[in-house]
């Protein structure tokens, strides 16, 4: 009986463990959504795809996982916000400010960084692959392990 047990125990706790947290604040993606303001939020995996976050001030934010797959982040203000694994996947980050980014293992593929700031942003191991930095400021930044295949530099 007691070894029943003890093997449901592990069984609920190891299903319990792989499953994904959604660790954003809802207020807080509702504050960003209506005002574009958004400093220090914690919106680690939150889905914000497609989303027009155009100007959004997202200073030391932490998107960490967070789905921006297809967003405009035209002219966003992510300086020292930590991107870790988020999904930015043919994003719109023009005019994008985001010196001391964290962008690790993030997914860039497509992403339009045209006249992005990225002054000491670190992408180690970010998916590149047909991203647009065309006029980018890249001084500093770390693409260490980074996967570039086909990305447009100018």
């Amino acid at each position: 009986m007691k070894t029943k047990l003890i093997a449901i125990l592990v069984v609920l706790c190891g299903i319990w463990w792989a499953t994904p947290v959604e660790a954003y604040d809802p207020v807080q993606v509702q504050q960003l959504l209506q005002t574009k303001q958004c400093g220090g939020c914690d919106l680690t995996n939150a889905n914000l795809a497609g989303m027009n976050l155009s100007r959004a001030h997202l200073i030391g934010a932490s998107l960490m996982g967070a789905n921006l797959s297809k967003a405009n982040l035209t002219g966003a203000n992510l300086e020292g916000a930590d991107l870790t694994g988020a999904k930015l996947d043919h994003a719109n980050l023009t005019n994008a400010y985001m010196t001391n980014a964290i962008l690790d293992d993030s997914n860039l593929a497509g992403a339009n960084f045209t006249n992005a700031s990225l002054f000491h942003a670190n992408l180690h191991r970010a998916n590149v692959n047909s991203t647009i930095f065309k006029n980018a400021k890249v001084t500093g930044a770390d693409f260490t392990g980074a996967n570039y295949n086909l990305a447009i530099a100018d």
